[in-house]
């Protein structure tokens, strides 16, 4: 629609405005009286050109009037509403967060699909990715590409927990993805005088990632834990009361009438280290257990740790966002805060974000 639609220029012979949807025919302009104009054309019941009222009846005073400026401005504002009123609005601008404060123009949100993927997929996509950052030697951009790639592997072992098992477990996948993180950070320091914000917005991110990915990794085992709790307190439970209950047998295999202070061992299955025939007792440095219960205390202890790393990695990540306020307080305003319990799909796009806004601060391609 443009403003010639709207009206015929005044002249002599036609001093009538035409209606934009349907055009009129000779005997409905002059029906189209000063009433119908204003009635049609003007907001809150006030008319955008009082100073016409009949097209016959004004013919000189128009042609002669003082203030041509006005008619041609109320048209363009009656125009310039129509063109308004039908314009899609695209929102093609960059995102901003809602304070007032200036934020840097680069900070713009990426668009994710919501397509569902299997695990080889992005088995495949980590590898790229892991591949190209082997090929770097900046090492903050090659910490960088490390980190995406790490989200990679974290999707493949999401999918591997959504869909059917497959030759590695989703455990053993997010193991080695904590030591690829792990690495990526050490490559480049975050701490000094010569870190860089964009130093420390990775590092953070990247311990937001190890908290999350650790916290999982208990989540899957926890029900073995729990089994490994139980039976190791029932026999530690059951030792101490074999400790308490000493052996009435003495050093020599005979029975010396009274319990010995000097029991063999605080379970059925455990000994001591040997023991004098007189003096004071001496426990023994040195006590046995069955290969079993080892087993079990070394699982129980791998799978509780994770629980401590899980919370040492998301302190160190506070510190360091505190450090970026406003890089993350934008970051959680655009995805949402992030939690311990945030979903892996989630984690997966909240750092994907964050990084893409660390690669366009440093410049990186």
């Amino acid at each position: 629609i443009s403003i010639s639609s709207l009206a015929i220029p005044i002249n002599k012979n036609e001093k009538m405005l035409r209606s934009p949807i349907s055009p009129l025919s000779d005997a409905s302009k002059h029906k189209y009286s000063n009433d119908d104009l204003t009635s049609s054309s003007r907001p809150n019941g006030s008319s955008l050109l009082p100073s016409i009222s009949s097209s016959k009846k004004h013919k000189g005073e128009i042609q002669s009037q003082p203030h041509p400026g006005d008619f041609n401005k109320a048209i363009h504002n009656n125009s310039e509403n129509v063109l308004l009123c039908n314009k899609p609005q695209f929102q093609t601008e960059p995102w901003s967060p809602l304070s007032t404060t200036p934020r840097d123009c680069r900070r713009t949100k990426l668009i994710f699909d919501d397509i569902p993927r299997n695990a080889d997929y992005f088995m495949q996509e980590a590898k790229r990715k892991k591949h190209k950052a082997d090929a770097m030697v900046e090492k903050f951009g090659k910490a960088l590409n490390y980190a995406e790639a790490a989200l990679s592997f974290i999707e493949c072992g999401n999918a591997m927990e959504q869909g059917p098992m497959e030759s590695k477990s989703p455990y053993t996948m997010y193991s080695e993805t904590v030591e690829l993180i792990r690495y990526a950070v050490r490559l480049k320091t975050h701490s000094g005088p010569n870190a860089t914000p964009e130093d420390k917005q990775l590092a953070a991110l990247c311990y937001r990632c190890l908290a999350l990915l650790y916290w999982r990794m208990f989540r899957l085992k926890r029900d073995h834990a729990v089994k490994y709790s139980k039976a190791l307190i029932e026999y530690f439970k059951n030792s101490s009361k074999a400790a308490q209950n000493p052996s009435p047998w003495g050093a020599s295999g005979k029975t010396t009438g009274t319990p010995s202070p000097m029991s063999p061992s605080p379970s059925p299955v455990s000994s001591v280290g040997s023991q004098g025939s007189t003096g004071a007792p001496s426990p023994s440095p040195i006590i046995s257990i069955p290969q079993r219960i080892h087993q079990m205390a070394a699982n129980h202890v791998s799978i509780t740790n994770s629980i401590l790393h899980s919370y040492d990695y998301w302190e160190m990540a506070d510190n360091l966002a505190k450090e970026n306020r406003d890089f993350f307080n934008d970051l959680d305003a655009l995805m949402g805060p992030i939690t311990l319990h945030s979903s892996m799909e989630h984690l997966v796009q909240y750092t994907q974000q964050g990084l893409h806004w660390v690669r366009n601060s440093a410049h990186l391609s």
